[in-house]
């Protein structure tokens, strides 16, 4: 089943891990900072800016604190105090009088940072919601379109096994399949012929696994030979493969306890096989669950010395 993940709540989205977008902001301010106060000695004079009502420096701080937020916003307030040209106290002005007067401009900086800055703060916080949950939602949409390509390929093999078996009904192939499966050793070949002639597009036939090789067990055809394979040529998979045999046929192993036991052949290619996949699994399927079902079946077992009757797996 897909798992659709949730979208955090309000207070636990953080901001950028990688802090990518507070270096921007702070290095592209740092840079106009800097640029403003090498101005100053070059063109104006030593203090020139400190004598203006509003500090050059006001532009840097408003447009940190509105594109960036409150941190990038406090950060150049910061540095843009530590470059600030401190003028000299006057003979006779209080000291505490003059510190007052000059730290004006920096409250009023770190003021405005703080309310424009949280204003944007907000901002920026809603604009990283709506980004994830348009993310989310396009989760959401790959998820459905998934689901929805399994259910129609479902579909597809469902209408196929309906319509296979050519005038055999399909109650009868499912009758044949519910033998096999239940089918011990020795109504297993039988039994095998019986659903493989429903079930397969073309002459089949079962190879068991004895030894490292391949023989013949059983087939629809009493003239099929079993071809020259081992083991080491079957994939050990649920999939059909394309065998390199004469004529070409089609093979799929037989897993019981995830152990190969043999190998299902039919004589057809995959183009001709097409729209049988459902019905070839089914009949290999019923086979594993008879090997199955004999390999643990309970037997009978005296047990020495107290000559108890009990039940064991085989």
């Amino acid at each position: 089943m897909s798992h659709i993940a949730e979208l955090p709540p309000r207070d636990m989205i953080a901001p950028d891990a990688d802090g990518g977008s507070f270096l921007r902001g702070f290095v592209g301010s740092a840079v106009l900072l800097l640029a403003i106060d090498a101005v100053e000695p070059l063109f104006f004079g030593p203090g020139y800016f400190s004598g203006l009502t509003y500090h050059p420096f006001w532009i840097v701080i408003l447009l940190a604190a509105v594109q960036h937020g409150l941190f990038v916003g406090l950060s150049v307030v910061g540095l843009a105090t530590l470059l600030m040209d401190w003028p000299a106290r006057p003979l006779g002005v209080d000291i505490t009088a003059h510190y007052a007067d000059v730290a004006t401009a920096p409250a009023q900086w770190l003021l405005v940072a703080l309310v424009v800055g949280l204003y944007r703060q907000h901002q920026l916080r809603q604009e990283r919601m709506v980004r994830q949950a348009a993310d989310r939602l396009q989760q959401v949409n790959q998820t459905l379109t998934d689901e929805i390509r399994r259910l129609d390929a479902y579909v597809v093999q469902t209408e196929r096994m309906v319509a296979i078996a050519g005038s055999a009904p399909n109650s009868a192939m499912l009758a044949a399949l519910d033998a096999l499966a239940r089918a011990d050793a020795a109504r297993r070949q039988d039994a095998f012929v019986a659903a493989a002639r429903l079930c397969l597009p073309a002459p089949g036939a079962w190879l068991a696994l004895e030894d490292g090789a391949f023989t013949l067990a059983a087939a629809t055809q009493p003239e099929m030979r079993p071809p020259a394979l081992s083991s080491e040529d079957v994939a050990r998979d649920a999939d059909w493969h394309t065998l390199p045999l004469d004529p070409p046929a089609l093979g799929a192993a037989v897993m019981v306890d995830e152990a190969l036991a043999g190998l299902i052949l039919v004589q057809a290619p995959a183009a001709e096989a097409a729209g049988y996949e459902v019905a070839m699994d089914a009949l290999r399927r019923a086979l594993q669950d008879s090997l199955r079902a004999e390999r643990h079946r309970p037997v009978l077992r005296l047990e020495r010395p107290n000559r108890l009757l009990t039940y064991v797996r085989g």
